[in-house]
């Protein structure tokens, strides 16, 4: 029997710390492994399975299409790109606005960094300490998590970084040649880090002043996992600029940047481009994932599962629970890791963040009542077991 774990150390390179598990199918809010063991994954492969694992709304898409036309770069036009992009304007509520698909959040991050200087013909983008945008070199600049930084960005001279929360800070940062303010509005790989009360309207009203644009990195955030389906209804603000990625797909790769209707007026041919963004195939599972989101409302799902966590997780060893909709940090008073391990041999599957003592929550938007309340109960069980042994 091929022992897949190792082939693939074997033959990629080993740049994640990966869950000891080779799995092979998945449905709803479960995945099974090569042994048939079955887990409850309220990871959510990060934020991209929002619709659970293999929805057949959108598989059913992709098979259709890949029938019609696999593939076709910019240079055509085609309907399901079409398609795509008004199902991301309708979703997000934004008129007028115009989207460019891409393929990942690095790249989205970057694509909206260079709109933002191009419209402006500014240099500088201001961006958040703790932050993370991805790590592409550019990507990578604006990031403002200590981790990440310690690597080589390669570019980045025009990035500056402000406290996140903080908006003397912001003010000061956004002078003359600021082209932008690029944040995450929840900070999630930080450690599901909330801004405080007034912060996110305070920074689209300083912008404005000084001529920059508002650039929501909503990777993560977007479409419907904060409990809204837009910007202005989730964080009250209008932002210039907004950036998708994780879940737009379903799995398939698949981005985009969406420009604001005085934004797009002012983008013209040959200021960005991308080979494979924008594809027929891509394109047809983000329409597929848009139009289930949005026909289901899967927004309210995350508004009631957050008030069931808030409500029923009321253990001791948990002293904060932060974020919005199904993205939730349970902070907890020691270090997650064993925890986390804990509910791995419970078979559930959760996330780890830079801050050691969050669990991190990123499931399905799908997810039922039922399945929050397996994860409940099994940290009771954890919880218990660790206070015996004290």
């Amino acid at each position: 029997m091929t022992d897949w774990k190792a082939e693939e150390d074997r033959y990629v390179l080993p740049t994640y710390e990966k869950f000891p598990l080779v799995l092979e199918r998945g449905a709803g809010c479960f995945v099974w492994d090569d042994q048939g063991n079955r887990y409850l994954d309220l990871y959510g492969g990060h934020a991209v399975c929002a619709l659970g694992h293999s929805p057949s709304v959108v598989t059913e898409a992709i098979a259709a299409q890949s029938k019609r036309l696999l593939f076709y770069s910019n240079l055509v036009y085609v309907k399901a790109r079409a398609q795509a992009g008004k199902a991301l304007v309708e979703l997000c509520g934004a008129a007028g606005a115009q989207a460019f698909f891409c393929n990942s959040g690095a790249e989205a991050n970057e694509n909206a960094m260079r709109v933002a200087r191009v419209v402006t013909g500014r240099p500088k983008i201001v961006a958040t300490v703790g932050s993370f945008h991805g790590r592409t070199a550019g990507a990578m600049a604006a990031t403002g998590n200590p981790k990440y930084k310690k690597q080589p960005a390669g570019l980045g001279a025009d990035v500056v970084h402000v406290p996140f929360g903080d908006l003397d800070a912001a003010a000061a940062a956004l002078d003359a040649d600021a082209a932008g303010f690029i944040l995450e509005p929840i900070q999630s790989m930080a450690g599901v880090m909330t801004p405080p009360a007034g912060y996110l309207g305070g920074l689209e009203r300083l912008c404005r002043q000084h001529g920059a644009l508002l650039i929501l990195d909503q990777v993560q955030t977007g479409l419907g996992r904060v409990g809204a389906p837009t910007a202005e209804s989730a964080f009250g603000v209008s932002p210039d600029l907004q950036t998708f990625a994780k879940a737009l797909g379903s799995g398939v790769p698949a981005a985009a940047v969406l420009a604001a209707k005085s934004v797009a007026a002012r983008v013209k041919s040959g200021d960005l481009g991308s080979t494979f963004g924008g594809g027929p195939l891509a394109c047809a599972a983000v329409s597929a994932t848009l139009s289930e989101i949005s026909r289901l409302k899967l927004w309210e799902n995350a508004v009631a599962l957050e008030a069931l966590v808030r409500e029923t997780f009321a253990f001791p060893e948990i002293k904060e629970i932060r974020g919005r909709g199904l993205l939730l940090g349970l902070v907890l008073d020691g270090p997650s890791k064993g925890v986390r391990q804990a509910l791995l041999e419970k078979k559930i599957l959760v996330g780890g963040a830079d801050d050691p003592s969050v669990i991190r929550l990123l499931p399905p938007l799908t997810v039922s009542a039922a399945e929050i309340l397996l994860l409940r109960d099994a940290l009771a069980e954890i919880f218990s077991t660790q206070a015996a042994a004290v």
